[in-house]
């Protein structure tokens, strides 16, 4: 009999962290899963870590070369076995009753919902930590009208465990992204089914460098995603320029302060009626200016 779950874990690099996942995932108190391990061409330690399970009938390892989270999440799918899969991050932690609770969540659940989520907490360097909220998610909308951001912002992919024919229908990981991934994903699932939403901190996630704090890579993923759905966020002429708005941070965060004005004087061509995007927008004159005469 094939494994009701299938859980997920690409690893790159994170031989330090990598155990304190795993173990999360083996002390679940729901035991009827698969763990499939894609090591994503690592050259450290973690090849030492993953020795350790390799008698375990519930763990698979893949070893391959460097393609990136995307792809070797999508190389997970493509062998895994359960009718539900759920994604694990090498460097986070998942309470013991995290898939007991969305597997009996999602099998009460009728055909048009997919997906279970929860709230998670954030554990910073010095062991303080800080609990974020998870957003309402609202089947068919790509805007959260509060946030003006994409309304799957600030889901999880490691509190989640969806449903296989889910991918069948909305597809599988963008391989293009090199950030915001398990967002766009989510854009996709919520355009086709309903999510459910558990309010408890079933996943501690860890400070640390990683793709969540390459500046380069959210100013490419906030581009490629302006693109994707530009079509919708012209639907709505503040969508859009709330989106540069959001470009232009990102590009003003990885040091290019004046491609960081021409998203910023996009998004007032695009709302030019909307105060608090010409307010936004003079900030950001301000600060250049600001920028340029220290420079001089």
């Amino acid at each position: 009999m094939p494994p009701l779950v299938s859980v997920i874990l690409p690893t790159y690099n994170r031989a330090s962290t990598l155990e304190r996942a795993i173990q999360s995932v083996l002390n679940q108190t729901f035991t009827d899963f698969e763990l499939i391990i894609i090591d994503d061409g690592s050259t450290d330690d973690t090849d030492l870590i993953l020795s350790k399970y390799a008698e375990s009938e519930s763990v698979t390892v893949l070893f391959r070369n460097r393609r990136g989270c995307s792809a070797a999440r999508n190389a997970g799918i493509t062998i895994a076995r359960g009718r539900y899969l759920a994604f694990q991050d090498s460097d986070d932690e998942w309470l013991p009753d995290k898939l007991a609770k969305a597997v009996a969540a999602l099998a009460q659940s009728d055909a048009e919902t997919g997906v279970f989520y929860s709230d998670m907490r954030m554990v910073w360097s010095d062991g303080s930590f800080t609990d974020f909220e998870s957003p309402a998610i609202t089947h068919g909308a790509l805007i959260d009208e509060r946030t003006l951001d994409y309304q799957v912002h600030g889901v999880g992919i490691q509190s989640a465990v969806i449903k296989r024919e889910c991918f069948d229908k909305a597809g599988y990981f963008d391989e293009a992204l090199p950030r915001l991934i398990d967002l766009e994903l989510f854009i996709r699932l919520s355009d086709n089914f309903r999510f459910i939403y558990c309010n408890e901190k079933l996943v501690k996630f860890y400070q640390g460098q990683g793709i969540s704090t390459d500046t380069d890579a959210l100013v490419t993923a906030r581009k490629y995603l302006i693109s994707k759905y530009r079509k919708r966020l012209k639907g709505q002429k503040h969508h859009l320029a709330q989106q540069y708005v959001r470009l232009a941070h990102a590009l003003e965060q990885n040091d290019e302060k004046y491609r960081s004005l021409l998203f910023f004087l996009r998004a007032v061509l695009s709302a030019p009626r909307d105060a608090g995007i010409r307010e936004e927008a003079r900030a950001a004159v301000r600060r250049h200016r600001g920028f340029a005469d220290r420079a001089a």
